[in-house]
């Protein structure tokens, strides 16, 4: 799988249900490693088995309506039904008995954005955290936000804003709640927790300027390419795709609270025009920058 991934079909969940036959409601990105699909299940297709198979990406289910004869066969004292949900990390390996209709709300996340996450949110290197594989839980504040994402139109940019504000509720949620420390994490070889700190806020500091490994490295009090090395294990991924992220993440503010023309947003946040810039955005976010700012109300 792409560790860019944004749009739905870049994960291997989607088109493998795709060619099941499985219903596609609506589906959309939500922004870089992050995206949504609603699916209805006709049991008229056959009842059958489905294989999750390691697909390199997250997927939170949430069942919709019905799946209550339906079962992990590896689980089978557990049931399916409307309000449950599951988790099922990028390595996980399940078969699934699928012997009802079923309307169902995927989540589908990357690694490495969910590794970007648990930085910013938890201070922590991602590599000491693993998702939980979990089987038809109810958890009533994460029905809540994913509630949230299910009650806006997907194909228009304010609701697809919502859309993504109500997954960024559900992404702190899996990380508070689905997540825990590997049984034998090496915490050998990635930055001081104090060195992540200075990196980062030097980074946000100078987001407007063409930042260098050189650069960062001297930050860090580290050879370059030991940075770079160190830099990957404590962030997830290497720096220049954690720098754009940042660079996103200033862009998405200064077009929600300022009136920089997009040319001054670009210079902002360190791109080198503003069609560069309008293109980065896209291709992160599935909007374009101008339509971002009407969506959320600074036209």
């Amino acid at each position: 799988m792409n560790a860019l991934a944004s749009d739905p079909s870049d994960f291997a969940l989607f088109p493998m249900l795709r060619s099941a036959r499985v219903q596609l409601d609506r589906a959309t990105t939500l922004g870089e490693g992050l995206a949504a699909a609603q699916w209805n299940r006709d049991l008229r297709t056959g009842p059958g088995l489905v294989d999750y198979d390691m697909p390199g990406h997250h997927t939170l289910s949430l069942y919709l309506q019905g799946g209550e004869t339906c079962f992990r066969l590896d689980h089978g004292d557990l049931r399916g039904g409307a309000g449950k949900f599951c988790v099922l990390p990028d390595q996980h390996h399940s078969r699934w008995s699928m012997n009802d209709d079923v309307r169902f709300l995927h989540l589908y996340i990357t690694p490495r954005r969910l590794a970007r996450e648990a930085v910013m949110r938890l201070d922590c290197e991602p590599r000491a955290l693993e998702l939980r594989d979990r089987t038809y839980i109810r958890d009533p504040s994460l029905e809540r936000a994913c509630r949230a994402l299910l009650n806006v139109d997907w194909s228009v940019p304010a609701g697809r804003l919502a859309a993504s504000a109500a997954a960024e509720g559900v992404l702190h949620h899996l990380l508070t709640q689905s997540t825990g420390r590997r049984a034998r994490a090496d915490d050998l070889g990635g930055l001081a927790p104090a060195v992540r700190r200075r990196v980062r806020d030097y980074v946000d500091a100078h987001l407007d300027e063409a930042l260098t490994l050189d650069e960062l490295a001297g930050v860090a009090v580290l050879s370059t390419y030991h940075f770079a090395r160190m830099f990957h294990v404590s962030f997830g991924e290497p720096p220049h795709a954690w720098v754009l992220g940042r660079r996103l993440a200033r862009a998405r503010e200064l077009l929600a609270r300022s009136r920089d023309d997009l040319a001054g947003v670009a210079r902002a946040c360190g791109f080198g025009s503003a069609s560069h810039f309008s293109r980065v955005f896209l291709q992160a976010t599935g909007i374009t920058p101008g339509r971002y700012r009407a969506a959320v109300g600074f036209a």
